[in-house]
């Protein structure tokens, strides 16, 4: 830990330890090479990562409002342009291969138009997608309404219930296969039904035997298949739901939520805290705040979640420490939560927002 670039500038920077978090953390990366960070980026277009999850369709309609609906109190809005793009576990593959990594989605989806512009969408977004058809189940789509980049509806149409055995072994078998070409697996987990305890149990398998890397992004009801994995980046709201804690009533510090979630789920905790940045348990940094630098404006927090999971994987896979890892995700943060909808963050936009501490 005392070789850590952070922990350098810190210890020549007691005076910011009075609380002045942003001036700190300035001063703390005019320590850090910025070439490490360059080439760590530009280190991403080398690595091979699989993503398995939850797959949908994103679909937006944008126009705008110039009345209310004489039959119901409502805004009629005018349609003027309409675009789809992968969301769930789609996006978390699509800001992978965005930032140069050689990725592949496994995932499920129904038959029918939805799944076809589903497909095309992963062809357009440019990673490798092995979409395991359930004709029983229908592709999920999320539509969203948009006025002047603001969500002002948002239609969903999904199937939650777990898969059927026959599919399980199907994604079973996929991973099992893919899982030899790669060097870190990211799980994807909304909810939607593919991480089933057996899915689980071969991701885990694949991280013992073949000791690549796992960043579980997952629900509560999935933390207890990831026991030991490699890392997890929880938002606040998640981190309680993971310990059975009243987010309202319970009154831990980051410190504590952090350390309790690194002790009962034996994983390292990146635990993201939204415009106050990340706090980060590992064994190499234990107990450490990396406050947000960059001004963040809005406009969309859909993928953020994502975006920082997989961030943080390949800062790791690229030989970043604890807190530069937290550091890179907390810049690809402010970025895409500037941004309308699950989009995706390029190298060079992350390269630029590292410039604009």
């Amino acid at each position: 830990f005392s070789t850590d670039p952070f922990s350098k500038a810190l210890s020549q920077f007691p005076r910011f330890a009075q609380g002045d978090a942003r001036n700190m953390l300035v001063a703390i990366m005019d320590q850090i090479a910025d070439k490490r960070l360059k080439d760590a980026i530009r280190c991403f277009a080398e690595r091979k990562v699989l993503v398995v999850g939850d797959v949908m369709l994103d679909r937006y309609v944008s126009g705008r409002v110039d009345r209310i609906n004489p039959e119901a109190p409502v805004p009629i809005l005018l349609a003027q342009s309409e675009y789809a793009a992968t969301g769930g576990a789609g996006n978390t593959a699509k800001n992978a291969v965005a930032l140069g990594a050689d990725t592949t989605l496994i995932g499920i989806s129904g038959t029918g138009p939805v799944a076809a512009d589903l497909i095309e969408a992963t062809e357009r977004e440019g990673y490798r997608a092995i979409l395991i058809k359930d004709p029983f189940r229908r592709t999920i789509e999320k539509r969203r309404y948009i006025i002047r980049n603001q969500q002002m509806l948002r239609v969903d149409t999904e199937e939650t219930g777990a898969i059927s055995g026959e599919l399980e072994q199907q994604v079973i078998a996929a991973i099992e296969r893919e899982a030899r070409q790669v060097e870190a697996i990211l799980v994807s987990d909304y909810a939607k039904g593919i991480l089933t305890e057996g899915v689980a149990a071969a991701i885990m398998r694949a991280q013992k035997e073949l000791g690549i890397l796992v960043m579980a992004d997952i629900k509560a009801p999935s933390i207890q298949f990831f026991r030991g994995a490699t890392a997890i980046a929880p938002n606040l709201k998640e981190a309680h739901e993971y310990l059975g804690l009243n987010r309202h009533q319970a009154r831990f510090s980051w410190r504590e939520l952090a350390l309790r979630l690194y002790e009962t789920f034996e994983v390292e905790v990146y635990l993201t805290l939204s415009e106050d940045g990340i706090f980060v348990q590992t064994r190499d940094t234990p107990g450490l705040h990396v406050p947000q630098a960059h001004r963040v404006e809005v406009a969309d927090t859909s993928g953020c979640g994502d975006t920082t999971a997989v961030v943080l994987l390949l800062a790791r896979l690229c030989g970043l420490t604890d807190p530069e890892a937290a550091v890179l995700a907390n810049a690809a943060g402010a970025v895409i939560a500037s941004k309308v909808g699950a989009a995706a963050l390029s190298p060079v936009e992350l390269i630029q927002a590292l410039k604009e501490v």
